[in-house]
């Protein structure tokens, strides 16, 4: 790339440079992944491989765990179901206690009550105050036995998760030791020509010099190049040489100060080729430009003063000035082309610039 880009002296250097700079660092972050890949991406794989193994929608280790927590809690959770169901129970006979109880007051308060119905409310409380009773001794019954079991139920719960802790606390371990492998694979330090690299790129960018370089091609590409222009040449008595206006010769058929003149007869002073960046057809140049020590076309200067401005139709000062503006010739010979064409229906005049035809009529229609 560099050889064939535009870039010359001192600056293609520093490009080169650059590349080989970006190329040896490389090398060193090549080196850490592959310290990354060998010993802390396999060691973790097989970390995984010998203490988890794959179960159907889980691990097995994991399942393990789930299982014996949820062993160790089921006595307690069959426990708390039933002082949750003596609960409800409890809550609901004491509801419909007191309900009867407020109907009761309220029919006495009644003026013209009803013994009888009263009678009827009271025998309802007595049964539903029974009930309440019941259901009040179930469930302090039932919780009494979820206290008596709390104290093993703790013991159980604390049991597996010491376990399960004590697992965990060995994958804390082990990881804090796989970051500390990655750390240190990550620590560029560890390469000792980091500086080396980093140091010649800063020399050679140091030894970039605009003016060597514009010394240089000025030198090989510009002003201050080898010269040769034609000189006179005596006749040496070849019939065959001679003087032309346009040399169509190739220039391995040519004399060396003929090559010279051919290979650039566009430059100021006919220089061997162009900068490198510049992609110019000088054939073209030289058939656009008869004197080879001219870059100008021939294109007028702009005016100098307002009262330069050409006079033209319909230009006023406040346009700008055109050079390449040029008055449309007038008369001008028009081209036209004709085609016969055979009529194959009749045709009246509708209108006083129709042309009436009639069927079978040969008509030649002119076209610009």
């Amino acid at each position: 790339m560099i050889k064939k880009g535009s870039e010359y002296g001192t600056m293609k250097e520093t490009w080169h440079a650059s590349l080989v700079e970006a190329t040896r660092t490389a090398e060193v972050h090549s080196k850490m992944s592959n310290q990354l890949s060998e010993y802390v991406v396999e060691d973790v794989k097989d970390w995984k491989r010998n203490r988890f193994h794959k179960d159907i929608l889980s691990w097995k280790e994991t399942k393990k765990v789930e299982v014996a927590f949820a062993k160790a809690q089921k006595p307690w959770a069959v426990l708390y179901g039933r002082v949750q169901r003596a609960k409800k129970a409890y809550y609901n006979t004491s509801k419909n206690y007191f309900s009867l109880c407020r109907r009761i007051d309220e029919f006495e308060s009644t003026v013209g009550y009803s013994l009888a119905k009263v009678q009827k409310e009271k025998e309802k409380v007595l049964r539903v105050e029974g009930h309440l009773h019941r259901a009040q001794i179930k469930y302090k019954s039932r919780l009494d036995d979820l206290h008596n079991y709390q104290e093993q139920y703790v013991i159980d719960m604390t049991r597996e998760y010491d376990s399960w802790q004590e697992m965990e606390r060995e994958r804390i371990a082990y990881f804090t030791q796989i970051y500390e492998h990655y750390a240190r694979s990550l620590d560029i330090t560890q390469f000792k020509n980091l500086d080396s690299i980093y140091g010649e790129f800063e020399r050679v960018i140091k030894r970039t010099s605009p003016l060597d370089d514009l010394t240089w091609f000025s030198q090989h590409h510009g002003k201050d190049m080898p010269r040769s222009f034609p000189q006179y040449e005596e006749y040496a008595g070849n019939s065959n040489e001679g003087v032309q206006m346009l040399d169509k010769r190739v220039p391995s058929q040519m004399s060396g100060s003929d090559q010279a003149y051919f290979k650039d007869p566009a430059t100021s002073f006919g220089g061997s080729s162009y900068p490198p960046h510049m992609d110019i057809d000088i054939n073209l140049s030289a058939r656009l430009n008869p004197n080879p020590l001219s870059h100008q076309y021939d294109i007028p200067d702009p005016p100098d003063t307002e009262t330069d401005l050409p006079e033209l139709p319909g230009l006023d000062e406040a346009d700008d000035w055109l050079p390449a503006a040029r008055p449309k010739e007038i008369g001008t010979p028009h081209l036209y082309t004709s085609t016969k064409m055979k009529a194959l229906y009749d045709f009246e005049a509708e209108e006083d610039d129709d042309l009436p035809f009639a069927a079978g009529d040969i008509v030649t229609v002119f076209a610009e």
